[in-house]
């Protein structure tokens, strides 16, 4: 029997596609769930940094997290082009942000004035902009999409070998391999199909030959 190689790979490697910095807050694992997904994993329980890069991963795949943030900017972008538009429509406002009105108009109040009309126009845009990516995203399918569900599955097998030397093999349904996988998951998404999982494992070792 040929000797298995020395697991040798840096973090970069293993880790490459596990977003460092996001641009919304990570899904945080209960104590419960971080205590069994390590117990499955062979991850030891006081491995903070595997915990936190599980819960950058699954944070990426559910839409939820997504659909909150746009709605809460939707409604943001859309109270603030409001009042300023009814704002403007004051007379002392809209002189307040041209500048002071005389016989003589001077050439920066105009200047002024067009900067005034441009910023409304993009605050509607913004507002139309979020308000139809909202409603793009809510009018998805049901259940997250395959390619992330592979991205998914990926990563998790990248930080259970970085932090146990283990790692998705053709005999992963004789370990716990299979239950880890499928229990963060489910975690990330309860959508998700105990077939597509299965396929994403197969493609996870078919992608390391």
């Amino acid at each position: 029997m040929p000797k298995r190689r020395a697991r040798n790979h840096s973090a970069a490697d293993v880790l490459a596609g596990v977003d460092q910095d996001r641009p919304f807050p990570r899904f945080p694992l209960t104590d419960e769930q971080w205590r069994k997904t390590a117990e499955l994993s062979g991850i030891p329980e006081g491995a903070d940094e595997a915990r936190r890069h599980i819960e950058r991963t699954i944070d990426r795949v559910t839409p939820a997290e997504i659909r909150k943030q746009l709605k809460a900017q939707a409604n943001l972008a859309h109270d603030l082009y409001s009042g300023f538009s009814k704002l403007v429509d004051e007379p002392d406002a809209y002189t307040a942000l041209t500048g002071k009105l005389d016989e003589r108009r001077r050439s920066s109040d105009v200047i002024d004035a067009r900067r005034l009309s441009e910023v409304l126009d993009v605050l509607w845009y913004l507002d139309w902009l979020l308000s139809a990516a909202l409603g793009r995203v809510e009018g998805g399918k049901r259940g997250p999409k395959a390619k992330n569900i592979y991205w998914l599955v990926g990563n998790l097998d990248g930080i259970r070998e970085q932090f146990t030397g283990k790692r998705i093999t053709r005999s992963y349904k004789d370990d716990l391999t299979k239950r880890y996988v499928t229990y963060v998951c489910r975690i990330a998404d309860r959508d998700i199909g105990d077939g597509t999982i299965e396929k994403a494992m197969k493609d996870r070792i078919k992608r390391r030959g």
